[in-house]
C-alpha cells in the first residue's frame, strides 16, 4: 500500500528538450522579423504610391466637377440675360454686355468703372479674370436701376465718407439674391479687417487684395483661382501702356494663363480658339499653378515691359503659338518649335510641367491626359 502511495504521488517528468522545443515555438527569430519587416516595406512601397495617385486622382476629379458645375452657371446666365458675361479686359465690351441686359441701369455703370479706373485709365488687372465669376454668378439686384447697389446685389453702402462727406464707400454684400452658383464660402477670399469689430467706414468686407471683387479658389487646398475668358476678347490687347499688354491672368503664386488654341489654322493664317464663340474656363489642377511660359513675352506680370507680343498654348498638341504685332499694327501667328507636350522650354528655367494637369471646360480630363501629338 505504501508503495503504491509512493508511486502515485511521483509528478510525471518533463524532458529538457520538451520545453526547450515549446519555448521556441512562442516567438519569432531575428531573421524572421527581418523577413516581416521587409514584406511590410514592399507592400507600403507598392501601396502608398497607389494612394497618393488615387487621392490625387479624387481631388482632380472634384476640381474638374466643380468647373463643369460653373460652366453651367455660365450657361444659365446667358440663358437668363441673353449674352455671356465679359471677361472685363475690355470696357467697352463690359459697357455695351450691361447696357443690354440692364437698360435702365442709372449710376451703377459710373459707379462700376470709377471701381475698375486708376490714374493710368480702366485697368483690366482691377478685376482680374480670377475675379469674373464670383462677380457675374453671385447675383445682381432684381432692381433694374441699381443692379449692382440694390438689395441683394454684389455690393452694399457702408456710409458716406470724404471730407465733404458725400462720397458712398461700398462693401462686398454677403447676402446677395438671385445667384446662379452655389459658392463654397471657404473658397472665396471674403475678409474683414478686424473680424470681431463692428462695420464701419474703416472696417467693411473686401477681398483678399483689398479691393471689392472676389476671386473663387479652384479647391480649398489652394489660393489659386477658376480664370474665365470671354470669346470677345480672347486676344484683346488694352492699347494702354499700363494695361499689361494681352488679355491674360498672372499671379505671383499661380503663374500665367492664357485662353488656348486650337490646332486648326485659319485661311488668313491667324489663330482659332477653343470654345470660339462663348467662353474657356481654366483651373490650375490640384498643384495650383498654371504654367510660366505665357508670361515670358506678352505681359501679364507687374514687371513685364513686352505689350507686342504674346504666348498662347495649343490644344490638345502641347505646342504653344506666339502672336507679335509690329509697328504699323500687323500682327503675325507662328507655332514656336521650342515648345512640345506642354512642357516649358529651357529658357524658362522650370523643371515642373505646370500646365500638363490644367483643366478647362472643353476638355474631358487633364490636358496631358488628352494629349495628341
Amino acid at each position: 500500500m505504501n508503495a503504491k502511495r509512493r508511486l502515485s504521488s511521483r509528478k510525471p517528468s518533463v524532458h529538457p528538450r520538451s520545453v526547450d522545443r515549446h519555448s521556441n515555438s512562442a516567438g519569432f527569430t531575428l531573421v524572421e522579423l527581418l523577413v516581416v519587416i521587409t514584406i511590410i516595406g514592399i507592400l507600403a512601397g507598392v501601396a502608398v504610391p497607389a494612394i497618393f495617385s488615387a487621392v490625387s486622382t479624387a481631388r482632380s476629379t472634384a476640381m474638374k466637377m466643380e468647373l463643369n458645375s460653373l460652366d453651367t452657371a455660365v450657361q444659365k446666365y446667358q440663358e437668363k440675360y441673353g449674352d455671356y458675361p465679359p471677361d472685363f479686359s475690355d470696357w467697352a465690351v463690359v459697357e455695351r454686355h450691361y447696357r443690354k441686359i440692364f437698360p435702365r441701369i442709372s449710376g451703377d455703370l459710373v459707379l462700376l468703372q470709377t471701381l475698375l479706373t486708376d490714374v493710368n485709365g480702366y485697368n483690366p488687372t482691377i478685376m482680374d479674370r480670377g475675379e469674373v465669376l464670383a462677380w457675374v454668378l453671385g447675383g445682381y439686384s432684381s432692381d433694374p436701376l441699381r443692379p449692382f447697389t440694390g438689395p441683394g446685389g454684389p455690393l452694399e453702402l457702408v456710409g458716406m465718407g470724404g471730407q465733404a462727406n458725400d462720397v458712398p464707400v461700398y462693401q462686398i454684400n454677403t447676402s446677395k439674391e438671385n445667384s446662379l452658383f452655389a459658392f463654397n464660402p471657404g473658397q472665396l477670399d471674403l475678409t474683414i479687417p478686424a473680424e470681431n469689430s463692428p462695420i464701419n467706414m474703416s472696417n467693411y468686407h473686401v477681398s483678399g487684395d483689398g479691393d471689392l471683387f472676389l476671386s473663387y479658389a479652384a479647391s480649398t487646398k489652394t489660393t489659386t483661382p477658376f480664370v474665365y475668358f470671354d470669346s470677345r476678347t480672347y486676344e484683346y490687347r488694352n492699347p494702354l501702356p499700363t494695361s499689361k499688354g494681352f488679355n491674360g491672368f498672372w499671379r505671383p503664386d499661380a503663374g500665367p494663363i492664357r485662353p488656348y488654341i486650337s490646332d486648326i489654322v485659319q485661311t488668313d493664317q491667324t489663330w482659332q480658339f477653343m470654345k470660339p464663340n462663348s467662353f474657356q474656363i481654366i483651373a490650375p489642377g490640384i498643384d495650383g499653378s498654371f504654367g510660366w511660359l505665357s508670361k515670358q513675352s506678352g505681359t501679364t506680370g507687374p514687371n513685364d515691359n513686352d505689350t507686342t507680343s504674346a504666348v498662347y498654348y495649343q490644344y490638345p498638341t502641347g505646342k504653344a503659338g506666339q502672336v507679335v504685332i509690329d509697328n504699323n499694327g500687323v500682327r503675325t501667328h507662328v507655332l514656336r518649335n521650342d515648345v512640345n507636350r506642354y512642357q516649358e522650354p529651357v529658357s524658362a528655367n522650370k523643371v515642373d510641367n505646370f500646365q500638363q494637369d490644367n483643366l478647362t471646360n472643353f476638355a474631358d480630363g487633364k490636358l496631358i491626359d488628352e494629349l495628341k501629338e
